[in-house]
């Protein structure tokens, strides 16, 4: 570049730590990698040095001195909450939704374990068949032959069999050996249900829902509950809405299990006052940035949670098919004696500055998009935080492109290196070697078979081809379930950092970032934002001279700019 000025803007994220390096007001070129250690420790100062020498390497010049934005060490975390059992008095769920269940049907009645009964006893049982079917279990480690065989013996010595409930997962084996519609389910604590003296079993056809289970009047008249007991079969039944399966035990008076106060629920604070999480989930979306000020006793500068549940509820998913975990997403800022621009000048041998806060840059960066305005809100999303900058304030909120992966590997029981794939857009599901369906309902065929496993699997474009992630799910369902939580996610994390209504974006917002690269996701936030609101992605560097970079890299960008004194483009 002969004697041209080099210089590159160097941003240390959360997850990853980018460079810009600029010529002369010509962008070069971009480069990024994963951030080595805590945003704002001395290790990550070490990974931005070794990332500008990269950069430099690639480039073919040597940068003359660098920007590095002001750095506090942060901390960004994802706690997953398992969901607290409901308060359902002598109410039991033994089973719901297991996979393999045989027959079909409704039976109320009491427990009469397999191998219980000799001759005798079993005519004795025959006898006192006026008084109700029996819900014989099949303990473990019992053949599905042998149990069915058994089974039968009952039947034909006249014992009123109205269910079968098998420790083992060999329902439909046991099922098609009975012959009689008996309803089976497998996969059942056979101890527990013997333990209850009345139990309660519906199997419905595939896809069906429950019926009886799930209407309160209905089983708390055919379980002779009355008073308070009667108002438990409401949360019982809501817990299974969409089920087609079901094992409800009554347990004995007095042996109601601990209410879901009494068990340990995580709190947040806000305003002097403690707020269940739970609670909290609803509200948070009013909050102000920085409302929650610690979890559980621990300091916090910000906090945004996520109840699976709710997601479930608005995007009107099947129970069962998504949980009920909450993730909260927290962020803390902890002070530093170091130096970072002495640092990473001493690591380089050149001369490093810091000019503008990294909101600051990220802002200046982004409005090098064309079309770009002036009075833009740029937000800025990342793996732990959203970054909403406007032109006379700023606000960073915990809970982005981290939480969202956390969500999907809790929904779909992914490792999390997997949901960060399957969440990004669309999926289909492999009906053939090479076919498939889409989430439109379309049907087309795919580009080369695919493995085996796949077959009946939705699966996602991942680093090596399709990547299956799993059958619970239609493309159709798994599409609304995907969009709500990315509104849950971002669109309501972004208008909590925009302030309160009267202070929403009302011009130009321009999304920035790596989850920005989410085809979806604009689509998402415009459904969100006021209708006279106009969003768009980054085109950072797109009216300076040189390459383009896209969507992300505002940040490093900016700080090459304001070093510089570059002017940030035509816009």
């Amino acid at each position: 570049m002969g004697d041209a000025h080099i210089v590159a803007g160097v941003d240390i994220g959360n997850a990853t730590t980018e460079v810009a390096v600029l010529a002369g007001g010509r962008l070069l070129g971009v480069d990024r990698l994963p951030t080595r250690g805590r945003k704002g420790s001395a290790e990550s100062v070490h990974g931005a040095a070794a990332l500008v020498r990269r950069a430099e390497r690639r480039l073919g010049v040597q940068v003359s001195e660098a920007s590095i934005a002001p750095l506090r060490a942060v901390d960004t975390a994802t706690l997953a909450v398992p969901a607290l059992p409901p308060r359902t008095g002598r109410l039991r769920v033994l089973a719901a939704g297991v996979a393999t269940p045989g027959g079909a049907g409704t039976c109320i009645g009491p427990p009469l374990a397999l191998g219980s009964l000799d001759g005798a006893q079993a005519g004795a049982a025959a006898r006192d068949g006026a008084g109700g079917p029996r819900v014989v279990l099949v303990p473990p480690r019992l053949g599905y032959a042998a149990a069915a065989g058994q089974v039968r013996q009952l039947i034909d010595a006249g014992v009123p069999v109205g269910a079968v409930l098998a420790a083992g997962d060999e329902g439909v084996l046991i099922a098609n050996r009975l012959g009689e519609p008996v309803p089976v389910i497998d996969q059942v604590d056979t101890a527990a249900a013997g333990a209850c003296p009345l139990l309660a079993v519906e199997v419905r056809p595939p896809g069906q829902p429950l019926t009886m289970l799930t209407d309160p009047v209905a089983l708390g008249a055919a379980l002779h509950l009355g008073g308070e007991e009667a108002a438990d079969t409401v949360t019982l039944s809501r817990l299974l809405l969409d089920y087609s399966n079901a094992v409800i035990g009554l347990a004995r008076p007095g042996a109601a299990g601990a209410a879901a106060g009494e068990l340990a629920e995580p709190w947040v604070v806000t305003g002097g006052r403690r707020v269940p999480l739970r609670t909290a989930c609803a509200e948070l979306p009013g909050w102000p940035v920085g409302a929650v000020s610690a979890l559980d006793g621990t300091a916090v500068d910000d906090l945004f949670a996520l109840d699976l549940a709710q997601v479930a509820d608005s995007a009107t998913a099947r129970r069962g098919s998504t949980g009920r975990t909450v993730l909260a997403a927290s962020l803390h800022r902890a002070g530093t004696d170091l130096d970072h621009a002495a640092l990473l000048g001493d690591l380089l041998g050149r001369p490093v500055r810091c000019l503008i806060s990294e909101p600051a840059a990220a802002r200046l960066g982004a409005q090098t998009t064309p079309g770009a305005r002036p009075d833009a809100v740029v937000v800025d999303l990342g793996a732990g935080t959203i970054d909403v900058i406007a032109p006379d304030r700023e606000a960073v909120a915990a809970g982005a492109g981290d939480l969202l992966t956390a969500a999907v590997a809790e929904l779909l029981t992914l490792p999390r290196a997997a949901a960060d794939w399957v969440k990004r857009g669309p999926c289909l599901r492999v009906t053939g070697s090479q076919q498939f369906e889409a989430e439109d309902g379309s049907h087309g065929f795919l580009d080369r078979p695919a493995a085996a496993a796949a077959l009946g699997m939705l699966a996602a474009p991942g680093p090596a081809g399709l990547l299956p992630f799993g059958r619970r799910h239609s493309p159709a369902e798994w599409r609304a379930i995907r969009l709500r939580l990315k509104q849950a996610v971002f669109a309501a994390n972004l208008l909590r950092a925009a302030g309160p209504p009267g202070s929403q974006p009302a011009g130009q917002v321009l999304i920035v970032g790596g989850p920005a690269g989410d085809d979806e996701l604009l689509g998402v936030l415009l459904r969100a934002l006021p209708a006279r609101v106009m969003a768009g992605r980054g085109n950072v560097g797109g009216t300076l001279p040189g390459p383009s970079a896209g969507h992300r890299h505002a940040a490093a960008l900016g700080l090459a700019l304001a070093l510089a004194g570059v002017p940030g483009g035509d816009s």
